[in-house]
This record gives structure tokens, sequence and C-alpha cells, in this order.
């Protein structure tokens, strides 16, 4: 989930705003009025940011916004979450909905966790790749550089040797060029063209990107399912769900499926020419609009998606450890070659 900047500071993290709609769920389905119940919030929480948004909501709520209304204008709560509170405000389902968000953002905070553990050990085996890259560079190539003074070395020793002295007497131009390259990618990254097709040309990696169309997948079919069900219009629910895929490209191509949707075209037939989706969320969709249980199929299209897009995480972490070990192995052996080359030249000669 995006962070978003806003009067009370940045965004509730998923458990928090899983926590949030728990409590509305429960206190709402208590008879207690919204109002009342962000004054419970804000007595019960010791997080001072918390309290002050919660009071802020309880502010304006009394001078008479709705809630949805209140959400939106702090400007910290995710626009999936203020639409799908504004359809239940209208429909008179707000209970059902805080329960049903709850448990969207559970599921997300989940996600997140199993995200974050599962790319703990790459991100400690690229750490040590690191060191010990910088360990031969400034430890091991000095200490015998020495010994290959007045021999002819190849290439690839000299290329060592260069790099060796660069960082170690030179390493503030390092330091300037590292700084250099990521204004450059940060400068990049902010223009839309960039990120649309740095976002596509994940889609079609070989092996990765099969596995990030499922989660890609899983996230817009669990988001327009809770939409849907919601009550909200299906075109407003699709503008909503594709900025919530995490992918610049896939949101893109949702302007044409909203103008084929608003043309009278089903959203089965508008969605299969969305190059980025599984190609079985078209086909299921369909049978929901035939049998006219449309947020039935997308409820369980959301939890069959859920599952495959965990399996699929745990294909992308097994494949990134052993591509990141071959590629420290790849670059370690280059420096051990570039070391032995000379030493067994040397010991040649001396025999």
């Amino acid at each position: 989930m995006e962070l978003f900047e806003g009067r009370g500071g940045r965004a509730f993290k998923p458990e928090q705003l899983s926590e949030f709609c728990r409590h509305v769920g429960a206190m709402t389905g208590a008879g207690i009025i919204l109002s009342r119940a962000m004054e419970i919030l804000q007595m019960g929480t010791e997080h001072k940011k918390s309290r002050m948004i919660y009071g802020e909501l309880q502010r304006m709520m009394q001078q008479g916004s709705s809630f949805s209304d209140a959400l939106e204008q702090m400007k910290v709560f995710p626009p999936l979450m203020v639409n799908m509170f504004r359809a239940a405000e209208a429909s008179g389902h707000l209970e059902e909905t805080a329960k049903r968000l709850d448990i969207y953002y559970r599921k997300e905070h989940r996600m997140k966790e199993k995200i974050r553990t599962a790319t703990l050990y790459p991100k400690i085996l690229l750490l040590v790749s690191i060191l010990v890259v910088l360990i031969v560079f400034l430890v091991v190539v000095p200490t015998i550089e020495p010994i290959f003074r007045g021999m002819e070395l190849p290439l690839l020793t000299r290329i060592l040797i260069f790099i060796s002295r660069l960082i170690s007497e030179r390493w503030y131009l390092c330091v300037v060029l590292l700084i250099i390259l990521a204004v450059i990618g940060s400068l990049l990254l902010k223009k839309r063209k960039v990120r649309i097709f740095c976002d596509r040309m994940k889609l079609h990696v070989p092996l990765v990107g099969r596995q990030l169309k499922i989660i890609y997948t899983a996230r817009f079919a669990r988001s327009e399912s809770g939409l849907y069900s919601s009550g909200l219009p299906m075109v407003e629910g699709l503008e909503i769900a594709a900025k919530t895929i995490g992918n610049e490209y896939l949101e893109e191509q949702f302007a044409e499926v909203i103008r084929k949707v608003q043309g009278g075209i089903q959203l089965s037939h508008a969605i299969e020419s969305v190059d980025g989706f599984d190609k079985k969320l078209a086909p299921v969709i369909f049978v929901g609009e035939e049998t006219g249980k449309l947020d039935e199929m997308l409820e369980r299209i959301a939890e069959g998606y859920e599952h495959d897009a965990e399996i699929a995480l745990n294909r992308l972490v097994s494949m990134i450890e052993p591509a990141m070990i071959i590629v420290m192995g790849l670059v370690i052996g280059m420096i051990l070659l570039g070391i032995m080359v000379p030493m067994w030249t040397m010991y040649e000669y001396l025999g």
C-alpha cells in the first residue's frame, strides 16, 4: 500500500488500517455513532498521531461531515477505504464493509510481512557480497600488488589493481559518482514514462514475469471484489482498483478497459486485452457475469489468487537466492582469477 502525505502525517500501515476498520465495525454493530466511536478510539490509543487523527475525524463529523468525507479530508486513508465507506454509507452496510476492509488490510499486512521475511536472506547475502568485495579490493589486492611489479600483467589483473587504487586512494570520487547515479536514477523514476517502461519490463522477465502477473492479478481481484461488493459503480471501482495493483503499466491500460465498459462491453471482454494479468481472470469474470453473481465470483477469484500469490512469492524468492549466489560466485571468481593468473605465471618462471 502506498503512503499518502496529509494533515495527519503519513498514512496508517496495513495493520493499523485493519485495526481501525475492526473497531469501527464492532462499534457500529453495537449501535455506537461514528463520532462517539472516534472519541473512544482517541482515548484508547497511546500513539500521538493516531489520537490527533481520531480527534480531527470526530471534530469534522460533529460539524456535519460524513464519515467518508472526513476520512478523505484527512488525506491519510487510502482511496480504496474512503470509497468503500462512501458506498457503505449510501447502502447502509457500514458494519459489513468495515469487517470486509478489516480482512482486506489484514491480508495486506500478512503479505507484506511474508515479503519482508522472504527477502531478508537475499538482503543479508547482498550485504555480505559487498563486504567481501570491499575486503578484497582494500586489503587483498594492495597486499599482493608489490609482488607483481615489473611483470607483464593480464588485462583482468590490471583492472583489479586500478579499481583497488581508485577505492583506496580516490574513495571520495566513488562516493560522488554513487550520489550522482542515485540522483539521476531518482530523477528518471519520477518520469511516468520511465516507470511504465520499467514496470512493463518486469512482466516480461523470463520466469519472474509469470510470478509477478499472478501477484498483480491477486491484488486487482481482491480490491475489485471489495469495491463491487460494497455497491460501488463498476467504472469507479475499476479506477480505484487499478491504483492498488502496484504496476503503472497495468494501471495505464485500465483507461482503455474503462472506456470499453462505459461503451457497454462486458468487463470480462474488456479486461482480456490487458497485458500483465493471468489468463484465467477473464473467463472466471465471464462466468460471474453470465450467472448474475459477479460479486460472488470476484470474491472467489480473490481467494483463489491470494493462495496463488503466496506460492508465486515463494517461487520468486527461491529464484532470487540462487541467482544472487551465482552472481556473487562469478564476481569473486573473476577477482580470484585476476589474482591467480599472474601468480601462476610467476611460479612457472621461477620453476
